[in-house]
C-alpha cells in the first residue's frame, strides 16, 4: 500500500480547481443580488443598484460617525 506523494503539479491542479470554484461562487453570489444572465436590468434591479451606490458612499460615513460617538 504505497501512498502517492502530493507533488507541486498536484498543488497547481488543486489551485486551478479551487480558483474555478471561487469564480463560479462569485457568479452565483452576484446573481442572487442582480440577474446578470440576460444583460438587461429591470426597474427593481436598477433600484438595488442605486441603493448599493448610495450605500457605498454613506456606509463608511455612518461607520466613522458611529465610531466617533462610541
Amino acid at each position: 500500500m504505497t501512498k502517492k506523494r502530493f507533488t507541486f503539479a498536484d498543488a497547481k491542479q488543486k489551485i486551478k480547481d479551487l480558483e474555478a470554484k471561487l469564480e463560479e461562487s462569485k457568479t452565483k453570489a452576484g446573481n442572487l443580488i442582480l440577474d446578470t444572465s440576460d444583460n438587461v436590468f429591470t426597474q427593481k434591479e436598477l433600484k438595488k443598484i442605486r441603493f448599493l451606490e448610495v450605500w457605498a458612499v454613506l456606509g463608511p460615513i455612518v461607520g466613522i460617525i458611529i465610531g466617533l460617538i462610541f
